[in-house]
């Protein structure tokens, strides 16, 4: 038998072949501050999002600087590279992808329509 044609190198080929799944990220990647806007019905509404992780684990706020409100997460997911975040008080959710280099979210803000959002962290001050 030819050493191309052997089970094991075809196996092995086979496993190459497979994609990796996304390396996850550890909660704290998403620790920081991010701005945003979103544009509903041509209106333009600034946001900035605060996230920390402490001992007692994650928290998120979301200010919505325009209109002076601001809300507390309910509930935060980090899992496969990606964050959740409930705000039961609005019926809002956001569900954003960190960058490979970790400075911006990709995502979808939900409060009734789906619209993009992506959140760029600001710089540590």
């Amino acid at each position: 038998m030819s050493p191309l044609k052997s089970p094991a190198i075809l196996a092995f080929a086979v496993i190459l072949l497979i994609p990796a799944p996304a390396t996850a990220q550890p909660a704290s990647a998403y620790n920081g501050d991010w701005t945003g806007a979103l544009s509903v019905a041509g209106q333009t509404l600034h946001l900035v999002l605060h996230v920390t992780t402490e001992a007692g684990g994650q928290a998120a706020v979301l200010d919505s600087v325009d209109q002076g409100a601001t809300i507390p997460a309910t509930a935060i997911k980090t899992e496969g590279g990606q964050l959740n975040l409930l705000f039961l008080p609005i019926a809002g959710e956001y569900v954003a992808k960190l960058s490979a280099d970790g400075k911006t979210l990709e995502g979808t803000w939900t409060q009734g329509a789906a619209l993009p959002l992506v959140m760029t962290r600001k710089a540590a001050k």
